[in-house]
């Protein structure tokens, strides 16, 4: 049996070797059940989506935001023509 303390916040770790067992990652969601007097946290699946985050990146280092006020800075130029 593995043993926590809860902080002032009421924040518990969750030991290591159980991340990694259930492959918890920052950020995961956990759903708290109470049965016969006993806390369950269970895993939640992760949003598909939320997955994605990050791996549809360009090859090159510039930024989308970048690109995309270049191209703004363009179209004012062609307008004031």
């Amino acid at each position: 049996m593995r043993k926590v303390v809860i902080s002032e916040k009421g924040q518990i770790c969750i030991p290591s070797s159980l991340r990694q067992r259930f492959g918890l990652q920052k950020g995961d969601r956990l759903a708290v059940e109470e049965s016969d007097g006993a806390i369950i946290l269970r895993p939640l699946p992760r949003h598909p989506l939320l997955a994605l985050r990050g791996k549809l990146k360009g090859a090159g280092d510039e930024k989308l935001t970048d690109l995309l006020l270049q191209e703004r800075t363009v179209d004012r130029e062609r307008e004031q023509r």
